[in-house]
């Protein structure tokens, strides 16, 4: 296990995430040109303090108050999930994409589709990569249970390589931990925009469920890893 109050596995996180999601402010017009770096440092600290550092430019979307308020300022009000499901007769999903064309419409020109966000997704690291002396990242997204419905970010424009490098006191622990067959999780943030044309995708969880999904089209253009460590 790491031992995580050893001075030697403290990492100065302050700056770099906001670093990491400010790198592209200014690139609205390119967004769409090329992907982001996804080789990035793994950070070892809370999460509690890695919302804390993002740059004020940068909105966090990482819990589920922050998701609602959003979606409450984009959105207006929630769907009624009951009305969205297939009557007898209706053609499979055409309520959903008739619904989800009207609410394209209507929050066409929203200044929220401008508006930096950062959001959550989880990963796992899994081969060790000697010339970047850090792990290859295999991700997934985080499902959020809100009173709107689950939100599921869709992440475009991913990087061609996910790899995270720790330090080299971590990277040691890791090291050991990953030659024991340990599943070493961490978490990813992505910040991007929202993607205009189709910001806000409406859907069904396709678990057996048939809970109402909410998924924010964000294209990407920073990433940044940590290693979480518990709150104090």
């Amino acid at each position: 296990m790491i031992n995580q109050s050893s001075p030697r596995y403290q990492i100065n996180y302050v700056g770099f995430i906001g670093l990491v999601l400010l790198s592209y402010a200014c690139e609205v017009g390119t967004a769409y040109a090329n992907p982001p770096s996804g080789i990035a440092p793994l950070l070892h600290t809370s999460r509690i303090e890695v919302t804390s550092s993002i740059a004020p430019a940068t909105r966090p979307l990482l819990t589920p108050q922050q998701q609602i308020t959003f979606m409450a300022e984009l959105e207006g009000t929630p769907p009624d999930w009951e009305q969205l499901h297939n009557h007898p007769g209706e053609e499979h999903g055409e309520r959903l994409f008739v619904f989800n064309r009207k609410r394209d419409e209507i929050r066409e020109g929203h200044p929220l589709l401008t508006k930096r966000v950062a959001f959550l997704w989880t990963g796992i690291l899994r081969h060790f990569i000697p010339e970047h002396k850090g792990f290859s990242v295999a991700m997934g997204p985080e499902l959020t249970q809100t009173e709107w419905g689950i939100v599921r970010f869709k992440p475009m424009g991913l990087p061609d390589d996910m790899i995270a490098i720790p330090s080299p006191a971590l990277l040691t622990v890791l090291r050991e931990q990953h030659a024991a067959d340990e599943e070493i999780q961490v978490g990813i943030i992505f910040a991007g925009r929202l993607i205009p044309d189709e910001s806000i995708m409406y859907a069904f969880s396709h678990d057996g469920s048939e809970q109402g999904m909410i998924m924010p089209v964000v294209q990407i253009d920073g990433v940044g890893y940590f290693l979480e460590t518990p709150n104090e």
